[in-house]
């Protein structure tokens, strides 16, 4: 079995830090809105922002001392782990795929997911959500754990999992010590969850912070600690939590993926698919093909996905002169198809984990030029599958992709090391085969 690696030093966090002001384009080069300049985080909390962080410390407080006491008073839990229930709020059903599927195939007896509905479905997969009067009592979070640990009682749960620090995260916690069980958590976010308190996630009641909290982060940080297991998406979240004292079992296992069908039309040039959040930067990406179109002026881009920055994209891509060359597909249900027709899969991302989205697009063939955050450097070898670039540096962005699509020779063997290179870390059998492993070295 593999053992759980714990570097004796250290690892840089740089990855992890906030882009400088001055690494990022002006406010006058991309020509932001006066409605988007006001959604930006201001230097000092507010008192509305001073207010969102009294609940997370006594929720977090609460938490690590509940943990801690009822670890001290039980029997550490013992036998293999054939039975998991894990809770996590579903943005589509793609993510809900990526994270289920394996395990359903790796071995469990049963596998049960706590959801805000049970709609979604899945073969070998649970899936169970509270009823609506318990909603109503408790609101959304209260009802997820009080249904957690139903679950849990009823389906002799060995493991609770958690993803995302606030609230499934929280609440695995609080059900596993509750029945004297064990917990994971998932860190799908990337360190981004915890870094300032976890300030700048895309989480709601985290981004409401508004500004970073040094104590939060070393709450969320205590919190975390407590954990049985953690699972990371790449080598760089696993130095982010070792460089911050965690000493528990930490194990790398992305999401996964089905395999994609390409399609032999490629006509679309350029790809990005997202929540059009502050988190994913869209304006960034209109800002981008802007640049690609001096390059290449007949470039081709869509967009797929929806969310608050949907308009000011919109009304940016018009003040560039590039609303022609974007379309903006909103939300769409199976995007395979669109990667499957894709030459090139752009981030611009200010943070992120190690993208589904993006191994889809590699898997469909689309070549990823993305910038070197998080743990995309895991998956994409630069110069091999794709190009990795500096972070918010849109010009040698453009660069890359153009040298992509005016080159098809190159493009083509990117395009099959990058089908190779995402199926062979993340296809549904490959995250199975991790997940048993894990769930192996924790019994012993």
């Amino acid at each position: 079995m593999r053992s759980f690696s714990r570097p004796a030093m250290p690892l840089p966090e740089t990855n992890f830090l906030p882009v400088r002001d001055n690494e990022l384009p002006t406010e006058r080069s991309l020509r932001i809105t006066p409605a988007v300049r006001d959604g930006a985080s201001p230097t000092l909390p507010t008192g509305r922002q001073w207010l969102a962080r009294g609940p997370l410390v006594c929720l977090y407080g609460a938490t690590i001392v509940l943990s801690a006491v009822a670890k001290r008073l039980q029997r550490p839990p013992r036998g293999p782990i054939r039975r998991v229930v894990a809770t996590a709020r579903f943005d589509s059903f793609n993510w809900f795929r990526a994270h289920a599927a394996p395990l359903a195939q790796c071995g469990l007896e049963r596998a049960v997911f706590v959801a805000d509905d049970a709609r979604l479905s899945l073969p070998h997969i649970g899936l169970t959500a509270p009823p609506r009067w318990l909603s109503r009592l408790f609101g959304r979070a209260g009802a997820k754990l009080i249904w957690l640990l139903v679950a849990g009682a009823r389906n002799g749960a060995d493991l609770f999992v958690g993803y995302h620090i606030v609230p499934a995260a929280l609440s695995a916690l609080l059900a596993a010590r509750l029945l004297g069980r064990r917990a994971c958590y998932q860190m799908t976010g990337g360190p981004t969850e915890l870094v300032g308190g976890g300030w700048q996630a895309e989480n709601p009641v985290l981004s409401a912070l508004g500004t970073a909290s040094p104590m939060l982060e070393r709450l969320a940080l205590a919190v975390v600690r407590q954990f049985d297991l953690i699972v990371v998406r790449g080598a760089k979240a696993e130095g982010f939590l070792r460089s911050r004292g965690v000493v528990a079992p930490i194990v790398v296992i992305p999401g996964s993926i089905a395999p994609a069908e390409p399609s032999p039309a490629r006509d679309i040039d350029l790809v990005f698919v997202g929540r059009l959040n502050e988190i994913k930067q869209p304006l960034q990406f209109v800002d981008l093909v802007s640049r690609v179109r001096v390059l290449q002026p007949n470039v081709r881009a869509v967009v797929v996905g929806d969310g608050p920055l949907g308009e000011s994209a919109k009304t940016l891509a018009r003040d560039l002169g590039v609303d022609r060359c974007i379309e903006f597909m909103g939300a769409v249900d199976d995007v395979a198809p669109l990667l499957g027709r894709s030459r090139v899969f752009a981030l611009t991302s200010r943070s992120e984990g190690l993208s589904i989205a993006l191994a889809e697009a590699m898997t469909a063939g689309a070549v990823p030029v993305v910038p070197d955050i998080g743990d995309l450097s895991a998956l994409v070898a630069d110069g091999q599958c794709g190009f990795l670039v500096r972070p918010a540096d849109l010009d040698q962005q453009a660069r890359r992709i153009h040298q992509l699509l005016r080159d098809h020779a190159l493009w083509e063997r990117m395009s099959k090391a990058a089908a190779s290179a995402a199926l062979n870390r993340c296809s549904i059998s490959a995250v199975a085969a991790r997940w048993r492993n894990a769930l192996d070295e924790i019994t012993q």
